[in-house]
């Protein structure tokens, strides 16, 4: 299993969902997990992983090789010599299967041709770069971020990087005979673009036993949770605060806003100079920050694959108001699971309507709930995605290890 970053621990986000896999994957395997880590004092979590899988290994990022003209900014941040030579000395391991967090890992697939290869892709990431330069034409402010935020100097130039990560795209999807991806949106354009293999929707998720609901709450008080620097939370988070927020104070000015998540850029951190709102940088318990809290906010206008931000809230019992984009690719009703709203009044309107409406507030929250619980449960979703891949792998073997296409082959 080969993760861009490392997949403990499962608080938010990607790293939840790597987790999962991994749990399950490593309760009915020998698993080897491969990771990249971004400090050298996440070495220790090594240690961690060995409870999950039978080695967990991280190497420091950061050791590219000049880039190439074609060669899209996401792989190249994660192309690493140290990593190509580390998977070298694990080739003996004769691996029957080699899965791939991302479509920055496929990269290395070659290393290892006889091993039957799983894409587990949590977006489409061309399409997401899109719609980032649909949305951003301006690029002054996103430029100023990443020079704060590493992860973010892809978006900069996104419609280039998209084309160039469409490409790639193209070239690989297509030496992977199993894809995993996250909506049925995603598998639809994903089977459009690549014919060879299968493509099969396993769904994002909610550990619903460990996060349970939390006390209603009275406060006036909005929550936005995400990885703050992942730039579509960074725009989701500003896009609030700069065109849904001044409408909510125009009717009531004692509504506050709270920012939770990992790693704020100084532009999110300085949103915290209106003493309405407040930036919780890293929480250790999300939890904790949620029962303080009326409802979660949604507001994204970038984006693919789904938001686990909204099982998450789900699962704690908080009303979410989300856009159509945030709350993609999920089995949602509008009115019934949540509040679906695009334009910045109704946005703010439905916020209003929802703190004025104790009842409605209480319909969301039992109903969302319920549909975590029978739809959005790791453990469930990964237990059958498991055996998907054995079925698909067995198959593979039965065929005498042919597939179409196969550059390796």
């Amino acid at each position: 299993m080969l993760t861009p970053y490392p997949t403990y621990p499962p608080k938010l986000g990607a790293i939840a969902r790597m987790f999962y896999e991994m749990q399950v994957l490593g309760a009915a395997h020998e698993l080897v997990v491969m990771s990249f880590i971004f400090s050298t004092a996440d070495y220790t979590l090594e240690t961690e992983l060995a409870n999950y899988c039978q080695l967990g290994l991280t190497v420091m990022i950061g050791d590219a090789p000049p880039r190439q003209p074609q060669q899209p900014a996401l792989i190249h941040r994660y192309c690493s010599k140290r990593m190509r030579t580390l998977l070298e000395l694990l080739q003996p391991a004769n691996f029957d299967v080699v899965l791939c967090d991302f479509i920055y890992m496929a990269q290395y697939i070659d290393l290892f041709p006889n091993a039957f290869h799983i894409l587990s892709e949590h977006n489409i990431e061309s399409r997401l770069l899109q719609r980032c330069a649909i949305v951003q034409k301006d690029t002054s402010q996103l430029q100023q971020i990443a020079h704060q935020t590493a992860a973010v100097k892809a978006f900069v130039e996104s419609d280039r990087e998209a084309e160039l990560l469409a490409a790639f795209e193209q070239e690989y999807w297509p030496k992977f005979p199993l894809r995993w991806v996250v909506s049925e949106q995603d598998r639809q354009e994903m089977t459009a673009r690549c014919t060879q293999g299968s493509t099969l929707v396993v769904n994002n998720g909610i550990n619903t036993q460990q996060i349970q609901p939390i006390a209603p709450s009275s406060s006036r008080k909005i929550l936005f949770i995400g990885t703050m620097s992942y730039y579509p939370n960074i725009d989701g988070a500003s896009y609030f605060v700069e065109q849904i927020l001044p409408i909510i104070w125009q009717q009531d000015p004692t509504v506050q806003f709270c920012i939770a998540g990992a790693e704020p850029p100084q532009l999110v951190l300085d949103f915290a100079k209106d003493p309405r709102i407040s930036v919780i940088a890293n929480p250790e318990e999300m939890s904790l920050v949620a029962q303080d809290c009326m409802m979660t906010v949604v507001p994204l206008r970038i984006g693919s694959g789904t938001r686990i931000k909204i099982l998450h809230s789900m699962a704690m019992g908080l009303p979410v108001v989300s856009t159509a984009l945030g709350c993609e690719g999920l089995a949602v009703t509008d009115g019934i699971h949540l509040l679906i709203r695009d334009q910045p009044t109704a946005f703010a309107e439905a916020i209003l309507a929802l703190m004025a409406q104790p009842e409605l507030r209480q319909q969301l929250r039992q109903q969302s709930r319920s549909l975590v619980e029978q739809q959005y449960d790791w453990q469930q979703i990964f237990t059958a995605a498991e055996q998907q891949m054995v079925v698909a792998f067995q198959d593979w073997q039965s065929q005498g290890k042919s597939f179409a296409n196969d550059p390796f082959r």
